[in-house]
């Protein structure tokens, strides 16, 4: 297979620019015009600048089915090819998902930051003398200079790819050109009149909620003046600590997120305009469903839905959204009036295909008590048994089955999905409140959690190893976790991909008087590590190469995956007669024990 280095460079100006628009958006808009682009078309070969009329010859000419083509952010440069010229290379590599990966995700991988990190002087593009100026409107000393940074980015770029490719891992080559593939060869439709639909319900409810309490947006948007009206109800407003600025320091804010237990409590007040403000405030500032589906509406006006997913976006390897709008987070309908307005509903597949979603079957929870031992756990998985009751049965203290017992047994299906990463008891009580409308008292949310650890002492075991594996990554000699090696600050997984605990620190907060582990995370954020945290990246990690590897071999089966949520795949069936079969086929891949865990029970399901 033939490389191929590339990067474009374009027209942009201050109101036209990336800063302020999505990727798709940028690429897709009128005013988008390639200046030209820079190409290596071999490892023998400088890169050479070609101009638009020149490059749209050259690319024509170009046989692209045995091109692996290499960029820094291929979705970008992808797309205005596929977008623009029509050219879809055999193979798509991205140098910045490479970064992302081996260097970690915590610092940023683009050009000039990962040129930096390999000891590569920044780059010379002269962005600022082309801002707001066509091709055409560039002086010749101009345009030299910008075909000279544009040859320099390659280059540099080709050299970045041989360095990181030592120690990318050879399978996830497929998988960066599948997840790219998904934005630059978009398939995807949308169902315009159910997003406007969506974005107006929305809205209306928005308004009602302001009515009723005779306040404006404002008043909730702004969290001094959110207080203010909880003062006048007669809530004092809690506070929490708030991010690092800029001097290290961390000051105070509102604890006015979803998630905050101070919220949450609003939101069961027994005074009704509290709870009505609670909800409201919850609705101005989370305005996720009418955002998105204002953003996936607008995309649809350009073309198909272009699925945005950044490769190794988690700390866990996994993928998490971009370009606003994040097709890794779409929430599943519920069985009511409200399943008519759902974001996923409005997604629709090309016309002759239906749009099958199989999803991994109590993933976490499976390679949770495999890798733990729990034998007990994985033997009702293995034959058929209802996981949930045993754990619903110790709490309540009699047997708890699924027919005659369904709020009893939903507790149990809540504490043994969530409860196996060392949740306490206010987050275990919070959550059945949240997700299932189970209150529980503090001495009955503290009795379930105690009811989970009593029935999963090797889970508890295992939060214990993790607390011993950390002192191992933060300098301690290569050992091995189950299917994992460890070593040099990192956990490599099965597949090879590492997950990087390099910034891992034991710190100590004498104002608090504390001492823990402690990460460093994106935006210089620092978050607190322990033995069950730890174990929840290893197990999040470990499913998302148990995704993966299906990913790879469904579309080795010739079937076209568009996208996906974390532990479901979204891919193409043919409407041939056969779509159970495609769909059972894909089933088969979806649950297929892995190599590297032989003997876990693995299942999918696919309505």
């Amino acid at each position: 297979m033939q490389f191929v280095v590339l990067d474009f460079e374009s027209f942009f100006s201050n109101d036209y620019t990336l800063s302020k628009m999505t990727t798709e958006a940028y690429i897709r808009d009128p005013r988008f015009q390639a200046h030209g682009a820079a190409i290596k078309w071999s490892k023998d070969h400088a890169a050479k600048w070609y101009d638009e009329p020149a490059l749209r010859y050259v690319l024509s000419q170009e046989d692209w089915s045995d091109v692996f083509l290499i960029c820094h952010h291929a979705h970008f440069d992808g797309l205005i090819l596929s977008h623009h010229y029509g050219v879809c290379p055999a193979m798509y590599g991205c140098t910045l998902s490479m970064a992302r990966l081996l260097l970690g995700n915590h610092i940023s991988v683009s050009l000039d930051s990962v040129r930096a990190q390999f000891g590569l002087p920044a780059k010379r593009t002269p962005y600022n003398l082309f801002r707001g100026k066509r091709w055409g409107e560039l002086d010749q000393s101009t345009r030299d200079l910008v075909a000279e940074g544009a040859c320099d980015e390659v280059e540099s770029i080709f050299k970045l790819f041989r360095t990181l490719a030592k120690d990318f891992p050879k399978e996830e080559y497929l998988v960066v050109d599948q997840t790219i593939r998904m934005f630059t060869q978009p398939v995807l439709r949308a169902d315009t009149d159910l997003l406007a639909r969506i974005w107006s319900k929305e809205e209306h409810d928005k308004q009602v909620r302001l009515a009723a309490l005779d306040i404006s947006a404002s008043d909730l948007a702004s969290s001094d003046k959110f207080a203010a009206l909880l003062r006048d109800a007669g809530v004092e407003p809690e506070t929490k600590e708030g991010p690092p600025r800029k001097s290290g320091e961390r000051g105070t804010i509102y604890a006015f997120a979803k998630k905050d237990p101070f919220m949450e409590e609003l939101l069961d007040h027994e005074d009704e305009r509290v709870k009505a403000l609670a909800e409201a405030r919850l609705g101005e500032k989370s305005n996720i469903l009418q955002t998105r589906a204002e953003t996936l509406g607008w995309m649809a006006s350009r073309g198909p839905l272009c699925v945005y997913l950044r490769m190794y976006g988690a700390h866990t390897t996994r993928w998490s959204g971009g370009d606003s709008s994040n097709f890794q987070n779409f929430k599943k309908p519920e069985y009511s009036e409200q399943a008519k307005l759902s974001l996923r509903d409005a997604i629709l597949p090309p016309e002759g295909y239906i749009l099958a979603k199989p999803d991994l079957s109590q993933i976490e929870c499976r390679l949770l008590n495999f890798i733990a031992g729990q034998d007990d756990v994985i033997e009702r998985f293995r034959s058929g048994q209802d996981p949930y009751t045993k754990v619903a049965s110790a709490f309540y203290g009699y047997e708890v089955d699924k027919k005659n017992h369904p709020k009893e047994r939903q507790v149990g299906k809540i504490l043994e999905l969530q409860a196996g990463y060392g949740s306490g008891a206010a987050k275990i009580g919070a959550t059945l409140r949240t997700n299932a409308g189970i209150i529980l008292t503090p001495e009955e949310a503290l009795k379930a959690r105690d009811a989970y650890r009593s029935t999963h002492p090797n889970v508890v075991d295992l939060w214990r190893a993790g607390n011993r594996m950390l002192s191992r990554l933060a300098g301690g000699p290569p050992t091995t976790w189950g299917s994992c090696n460890v070593r040099d600050g990192r956990i490599y997984l099965p597949n090879g991909c590492p997950i990087n605990y390099s910034t891992l620190e034991y710190y100590r907060d004498d104002e608090a008087g504390e001492e823990y582990w402690r990460l460093k995370a994106r935006n210089n954020r620092w978050v607190k590590m322990y033995g069950a945290k730890l174990v929840e990246n290893l197990i999040q990690a470990l499913a998302r190469v148990v995704i993966s590897q299906a990913l790879i071999r469904i579309v080795g089966l010739g079937y076209r995956v568009v996208s996906m949520e974390h532990d479901s795949l979204w891919i193409l069936i043919p409407e041939d007669g056969r779509e159970r079969w495609h769909i059972d086929r894909c089933l088969v891949e979806m649950s297929r024990t892995p190599e590297w865990l032989p003997g876990i029970p693995l299942s999918a399901e696919c309505g």
